[in-house]
């Protein structure tokens, strides 16, 4: 059933939403509709409804939004890489500010762009499926799609050297007789296939994900194709390649296992900010920041808005491989880095000597029980959490311990703001937003807000 319909919103996922009626006499519903723009009219036919809203096919553009652009890619509408390829840059930003002022009830600083928002992602991870007739499949998830994967062709979030990679990776695979694995049956061998550079030192790293499962277990004459796969896209390099098993038992912890199979086994990457230079090691497992670029842009806007002094004592918490902490540390006392993870931990360890800092130490465990075992807090906490934001007894003793200025950073505005609410009605201030786009064509967004007492 096909209806015209007005895009009036974005839903949560940045998919545009049109309201339309099925008969005169029903009540205005919403459609979900991927590939629109608010301000578009279109033609679309009408899928299932969840929940309060339908889902949508686009079928037809009648007429264009002001803020439509021709997409750069051709998977653009069908990929679930990118949900605003055809939506003007200057306009995404607009949406990005307006969402951040409705969440906190105040107007943020100006948002940073991305000088250039095309190529940015140091990070990539695809993934291996087969349908029921066994066609292979090696790429990204699709749209709105329950797991169905699209076999790309191009991407423009990436260096071109990605899409090489993931070509002559598919090509080996379609050779080879391993099977993608399949997590509800717990049979075949490959599931992920994750490639990262450094975007200042053009180090490179790949590394195979397969299953736990030994009856799929990959043998070593697969594993040399594998590694010559990667090898023929990067010709004359010395990517660092891994092997990774993920064992997943029903009613047991997940664990993960690394095999060092050539090259280096960390990759190094450098952050230039306020006119300092910073190192830092990744290993396959470490978190690190997807637009190095605009991440550079973030961590010195962090600095600007806390001024710190050297008189202060700080505390990363979440601070993972010790980012944060270790950028902030040649301008404070004394550094306290918080981080449950311990592969972050031993990154962090290393990126600590890397940078020759003496000020700085690390704790591994839960964020909220450290915070619990101490009497004295800082002068300035840095709060970096999950998407879920902080738990409550990280915020708990966050608030008894007291710091005069609280830097959160988050990728997820709508718990940061909740978070924000409940350290406001402590006896916070909040004094500065700050967003950046480390994340153009996406709905998504990295946030800052300080606090004071």
């Amino acid at each position: 059933m096909e209806f015209q319909l007005k895009i009036h919103s974005y839903s949560k996922r940045g998919h545009g939403l049109g309201t339309f009626k099925k008969t005169d006499q029903s009540p205005e519903t919403n459609a979900e509709v991927v590939g629109t723009v608010v301000g578009d009219t279109a033609i679309v036919e009408l899928g299932k409804k969840k929940k309060r809203m339908y889902t949508a096919a686009l079928k037809e553009i009648a007429c264009p939004s002001p803020d439509r652009v021709a997409p750069r890619c051709k998977h653009a509408g069908v990929c679930g890489g990118c949900t605003w390829q055809q939506k003007a840059y200057s306009a995404q930003l607009k949406v990005k500010e307006e969402k951040v002022a409705a969440l906190f009830g105040q107007k943020p600083l100006p948002i940073i762009a991305a000088e250039d928002p095309w190529q940015y992602r140091n990070k990539m991870e695809y993934t291996f499926s087969q349908n029921k007739e066994g066609e292979k499949f090696l790429g990204l998830m699709i749209a709105r799609s329950r797991g169905r994967v699209l076999n790309l062709e191009e991407c423009h979030l990436t260096a071109p050297w990605f899409i090489r990679a993931l070509k002559e990776v598919r090509a080996w695979w379609e050779t080879s007789p391993l099977l993608a694995y399949h997590p509800s049956s717990n049979r075949g061998t490959l599931r992920t296939l994750t490639l990262r550079e450094g975007k200042r030192t053009g180090e490179k790293m790949a590394f195979l994900t397969i299953s736990g499962n030994q009856e799929y277990m990959i043998n070593k004459t697969e594993l040399e194709g594998f590694k010559k796969a990667i090898l023929k896209a990067l010709p004359g390099e010395n990517p660092s390649l891994f092997l990774r098993i993920h064992r997943a038992v029903k009613g047991r912890p997940t664990t993960f296992y690394e095999m060092h199979l050539d090259g280096p086994d960390l990759m190094k990457e450098e952050l230039i900010i306020s006119g300092k230079t910073y190192t830092f090691h990744i290993s396959p497992d470490s978190f690190f920041q997807p637009n190095p670029l605009q991440a550079e842009k973030l961590f010195a806007s962090a600095l600007k808005l806390a001024d710190p002094k050297p008189t202060d004592t700080l505390f990363d918490l979440y601070c993972g491989t010790a980012t944060l902490g270790i950028i902030f540390a040649p301008y404070v006392k004394e550094v306290i880095g918080i981080e449950l993870n311990p592969y972050a931990i031993c990154d962090g360890e290393l990126n600590i000597k890397a940078n020759q800092l003496t000020n700085m130490t690390l704790k591994k465990g839960d964020v909220g029980h450290i915070l619990e075992t101490l009497d004295k807090g800082p002068t300035i906490a840095i709060v970096d959490p999950p998407r879920s934001g902080l738990d409550p007894s990280a915020l708990k003793h966050l608030i008894r311990l007291s710091p005069q200025k609280i830097l959160y950073i988050s990728c997820n505005p709508v718990t940061q703001a909740d978070n924000v609410a409940s350290l406001k009605e402590a006896g916070y201030r909040l004094t500065a937003l700050q967003s950046v786009d480390q994340f153009p064509h996406t709905y998504h967004l990295e946030n800052i807000a300080l606090l004071e007492k």
